[in-house]
């Protein structure tokens, strides 16, 4: 917004323009605070008033930090409990991992003895590689 030029009146009562005239603009905020803090200021520090904001203005400074540390508390407490969760879910996986690796392994020794062949290690690890490449999703046509 831009401010507007003030009107100065003149002994007469006539208006006039004049290029000493201070801008104005009655809606600054940082006008209405000046006046609103030179009125806190003018307060004498031993007045009801002034004591009262005081004491206000504590509680709402002691509360927001109390807030502040409750939330850095709260913070902290879950991301304890995200780390041990996640490292209880890592020895899940190793778990899983070593379950599946031994039935593969029993699913392999079975079908090989079933169909009269004998599987060596070698054919077992061919077998198993392409096991693992079935998992992977395809690739992207193009």
């Amino acid at each position: 917004m831009t401010p507007t030029k003030g009107i100065l009146m003149t002994d007469e009562g006539n208006s006039s323009m004049d290029s000493s005239n201070v801008e104005m603009n009655p809606t600054d905020d940082r006008l209405q605070r000046k006046v609103k803090k030179s009125k806190n200021s003018q307060m004498s520090k031993d007045s009801d008033e002034y004591r009262r904001r005081r004491e206000r203005n504590n509680l709402a400074v002691k509360k927001s930090r109390n807030k502040s540390k409750l939330q850095t508390q709260q913070t902290l407490e879950r991301v304890q409990k995200l780390k041990a969760e996640n490292e209880m879910l890592e020895v899940k996986i190793k778990i899983l991992s070593k379950e599946l690796s031994f039935l593969k392994d029993l699913f392999l020794a079975h079908a090989g003895n079933a169909h009269g062949g004998d599987l060596t290690a070698a054919d077992l690890n061919v077998l198993n590689d392409e096991a693992e490449v079935d998992k992977k999703p395809p690739a992207p046509e193009m």
